[in-house]
């Protein structure tokens, strides 16, 4: 199920991954980008909340999505597709 916004969640996922906003022009696209962002990890890395869930971190601004994964590699697939 796609909710469509973001939050940080809780988690106790230890690999965070932050990379920008899929076409990030102004703040009118954010619900798109977080759908898009969403699909493809749920496409490639598997469900939310049992493979990665939402993040945030110091130094975490608005222009990048932050994401937290169960495992390593899908860290790295993460910022290889989005960085």
């Amino acid at each position: 199920m796609l909710r469509s916004y973001y939050l940080p969640e809780s988690h106790d996922f230890e690999y965070i991954a932050v990379a920008p906003w899929p076409n990030y022009d102004s703040q009118l696209d954010w619900v798109e980008n977080v759908h898009t962002i969403e699909l493809w990890l749920n496409q490639y890395v598997g469900h939310h909340w049992e493979r990665w869930a939402w993040a945030t971190h110091s130094g975490h601004n608005t222009w990048e999505a932050c994401v937290a994964f169960k495992w390593a590699k899908h860290r790295t697939l993460f910022l290889l597709t989005w960085a």
